[in-house]
């Protein structure tokens, strides 16, 4: 193995542990600062917006009301948890394919650089 690509090996492992670190620092974080703030389990952002719409207009009616109704835990979480996962797949398949292009750009570039009969 030539220097470049040792060298190019170690600062991606580098920055593989340094996303891992952060994304560690990122979760402790979050469940650290979940156990400071009281009564906010799982508290969304839709639930607040609604008291605080409804403090500013008492009168105020949704004009939308959702397909389901109500879910149990269970299957709201199973939902949630089915969303991240093809957004995950989705995420990844796009950085797969963009690192297959720039590999493969990357070893047409070396073919063409060191074979003399390739013009180009």
């Amino acid at each position: 193995m030539s220097a470049p690509q040792s060298k190019s090996r170690l600062s991606g492992v580098m920055l593989t542990i340094g996303l891992l670190a952060l994304a560690i620092a990122i979760a402790a974080g979050s469940l650290l600062y979940g156990a400071r703030t009281e009564g906010a389990e799982f508290a969304g952002a839709d639930g607040q917006a609604e008291e605080v719409i409804t403090r500013i207009h008492s009168d105020y009616h949704p004009w939308f009301s959702p397909l389901v109704g109500e879910l149990p835990g269970e299957v709201e979480s199973g939902l949630f948890a089915l969303q991240a996962g093809i957004g995950g797949i989705i995420l990844g398949g796009a950085i797969g394919w963009y690192a297959g292009r720039l590999r493969g750009r990357r070893e047409a570039a070396d073919i063409t650089a060191h074979d003399p009969t390739q013009s180009g």
